[in-house]
């Protein structure tokens, strides 16, 4: 199977839109077997999700990506895991571990749940 990643430096992109490159990493059961980076910035969001069919990509983790490019990713035969945030290789582990999931936040450390809202006081 064929995965990927949307990437913005060494991290998972935080918005689909603002994705750098992808990385398309092929994994068994056994681990990865091949990874390749393509840069995306000179195309359009829209056109992504062809790319990725084109390349036989099955998965694709991004960090926040709305309906309509998940919809978009669906209608190639794409699953999407959305809402990852983290390092490529911690999210690359818990997919492969398969401790992840769409809207889950970080990977797999995580980050600290929300304490309450901060206000702005004004003076």
């Amino acid at each position: 199977m064929k995965l990927a990643i949307m990437l913005y430096g060494t991290r998972v992109s935080p918005r689909y839109g603002y994705s750098q490159g992808v990385l398309i990493v092929e994994v068994n059961n056994r681990g990865e077997l091949a990874k390749k980076t393509l840069e995306v910035g000179q195309h359009y969001p829209e056109k992504i999700p062809e790319i990725l069919s084109n390349e036989g990509v099955e998965v694709v983790i991004s960090g926040g990506m709305n309906q309509y490019f998940q919809n978009l990713f669906h209608l190639r035969g794409i699953d999407v895991i959305w809402g990852i945030i983290g390092e490529v290789d911690d999210a690359l582990t818990a997919f492969m571990t398969g401790q992840l999931s769409p809207g889950m936040g970080c990977c797999p450390a995580g980050r600290r749940p929300r304490r309450g809202r901060r206000r702005f006081r004004g003076q």
